[in-house]
């Protein structure tokens, strides 16, 4: 009853605008185009379909980071009448092989693995007015004094443990001591029954893909990892996925976890059903890999580029940026923390104003 009385009285309102429009005097034509946008929306600069191809390189923090790029695209063409977004999730590989097949998106979404694959089939935004960032992000995604690449979300890595795996390594947090000052001493041995012996090894990472967890830590600790001993880093650190990682830690390969946003909500998501009792953990403050990136597609149709960029603009808007915690990620704009609660509202205020993000084309 409720669905029939709306749309009676939205047809009611759209008859009598139609009406009333033709008798009523505007000083100028910006007056008519509010009343137009106000009860129509105001029409799209490019009339058609945007499309976007997301690549993820990195785990988002609790969902795809295709849905924060969906959720901007429905807003956008709420305000941009007869222009549709289309995002779409590729792998690296899928964006590889189409682009070879001569498919284009109009804006790609990706980190650095994808760089120099796509530093033939972008170019440079027109201006870096509208984007709410601070000159060294910005500077991020600058090469030959053009701006390519904006930044529009990032990760964090992050030392996790409990106190239940230091206490099985005879070890504990003192005062103000952090687990990054006990992150390389708290391996030990365990021998079964069967007299097998096994190394719980200090802390493991997943640097299996393309990331960078090692750099982090060395940027942030002054500690190197490349020739630690088994002891001291697991074994498979180098080679295996961060969720292998996580899956290890869990199962006891290692007393900390050199892990990611992604790992902070597992945690989380355990501390909340009893599995765990608590969560010690540890923001890297520094350089990072874990950023996303937009980019706009070479294309001669200057109406479309203009409505790529409008919409890459909104990505980083303030008001949209609140929105990135729907997925677990953290906002590009300094200062901004759209987290109310938990780890993350703590980790996002400790690393505000200490966050370096490396050059996208480096």
């Amino acid at each position: 009853m409720f669905g029939v009385l709306k749309r009676a009285f939205v047809a009611v309102v759209v008859v009598v605008l139609i009406c009333i429009l033709p008798f009523i005097k505007l000083s100028n034509e910006d007056e008519l185009s509010l009343i137009f946008r106000a009860f129509v929306g105001a029409k799209g600069k490019y009339q058609g379909v945007l499309v976007v191809w997301n690549i993820d390189s990195f785990e988002s923090g609790t969902a795809s980071k295709t849905n924060y790029l969906n959720a901007i695209a429905r807003n956008y063409e709420k305000n941009n009448k007869g222009t549709y977004v289309l995002v779409r999730s590729v792998t690296e590989y899928e964006c590889k092989s189409l682009l070879e097949q001569g498919e284009r998106p109009d804006l790609f979404s990706c980190s650095y693995s994808m760089s120099e694959t796509l530093k033939n089939y972008i170019q440079a935004f027109s201006s870096s007015k509208g984007f709410e960032l601070e000159e060294d992000l910005l500077d991020s995604g600058v090469s030959g004094g053009e701006l390519l690449a904006v930044p529009w979300c990032r990760g964090i890595y992050c030392l996790l443990s409990t106190t239940e795996k230091l206490n099985k390594a005879n070890k504990e947090l003192n005062g103000a001591e952090k687990l990054s000052q006990i992150a390389l001493s708290c391996g030990y041995e365990v021998t079964s029954k069967k007299g097998i012996t096994k190394i719980i090894s200090s802390l493991e990472f997943g640097a299996g893909g393309k990331l960078l967890p090692q750099k982090a830590f060395s940027s942030y600790t002054g500690n190197g990892l490349e020739n630690a001993s088994a002891i001291i880093l697991n074994e498979n650190s180098f080679v295996q996925s961060q969720y292998s990682a996580y899956a290890g830690f869990l199962s006891g390969g290692s007393t900390i976890l050199l892990g990611t946003q992604r790992d902070v909500a597992r945690m989380e998501g355990r501390l909340s059903s009893g599995k765990i009792s608590d969560i010690l953990y540890e923001p890297l403050y520094g350089e990072t890999d874990l950023v996303q990136f937009c980019l706009l597609a070479k294309s001669d149709d200057k109406l479309k580029v203009e409505s790529a960029e409008d919409y890459a603009r909104m990505l980083v808007d303030s008001k949209n940026q609140e929105k990135i915690s729907s997925i677990g990620m953290i906002p590009v704009i300094s200062g901004l923390n759209p987290y109310k609660e938990g780890i993350m509202q703590r980790i996002v205020s400790e690393i505000n104003g200490n966050y370096k993000v490396f050059s996208f084309f480096e």
